[in-house]
């Protein structure tokens, strides 16, 4: 989950929150609805976006059920995400993730994933708006990715989120940023720094579970 809009209007200078106040979740869902901060004509706003990208030209909203995740090596040359690299580009504030590890007997353990000093999580996104059947703007939002940085996070899955700091977020979302590869791999890159100053702990299985929403399930459990 991330925080209620006002707390995170303060935090990142949002000029503009929704009406709606953001889905309260402990296990967002693909498909579910994220926060999204953009930022265009100068202005910052918070908006409510489907999580997986719907690009403009496609025929079918479930596309965006391959598009939950962008691979920064390859982001900008994508045709799913090429465009939203150039000129769509959002930051998407979490409290933490989760995320699965495989166990030598072949199961996996879930892991909360979040800051050692509980500061906000932020991802690089990036962002469309596709026109549905209806006729109606979807805004819809993917996470960038890259290979995971630091033994723990490597020992836990070999991908991780493109994590920024909230003094890099004004170069992410300035209009006048050029967007392109060389962009996504610059903050690709620094996003092994943020990495480092990360925790986790084991959580329990039902986070497996898209029902399951409590706030217990990001508390710690013994690891069986």
């Amino acid at each position: 989950m991330a925080r209620a809009s006002a707390d995170l209007a303060v935090e990142l200078d949002i000029e503009q929150v929704p009406e709606e106040p953001i889905p309260e979740s402990y296990n967002v869902a693909p498909t579910n609805r994220i926060p999204l901060v953009v930022e265009s004509k100068g202005i910052r706003r918070l908006e409510l976006a489907r999580w997986g990208l719907v690009p403009r030209w496609a025929k079918d909203i479930s596309v965006g059920v391959r598009a939950i995740n962008a691979r920064s090596e390859t982001a900008a040359s994508k045709p799913t995400f090429r465009d939203a690299v150039v000129k769509r580009r959002g930051v998407i504030p979490v409290d933490g993730y989760y995320e699965w590890r495989k166990r030598a007997d072949g199961t996996k353990q879930p892991y909360f994933i979040y800051p050692e000093d509980r500061s906000l999580m932020l991802f690089a996104g990036l962002y469309e708006w596709w026109r549905t059947p209806e006729d109606e703007w979807l805004l819809s939002a993917t996470i960038l990715t890259r290979d995971s940085a630091g033994d723990e996070m490597k020992n836990l899955h070999d991908r991780m989120p493109v994590f920024m700091t909230k003094q890099d977020v004004p170069t992410w979302l300035a209009e006048d940023t050029p967007g392109d590869q060389q962009l996504v791999s610059d903050f690709a890159d620094r996003a092994a720094t943020v990495a480092r100053s990360l925790t986790m702990h084991p959580v329990d299985r039902r986070v497996g579970n898209v029902r399951e929403s409590g706030q217990d399930l990001v508390s710690p459990v013994v690891e069986d």
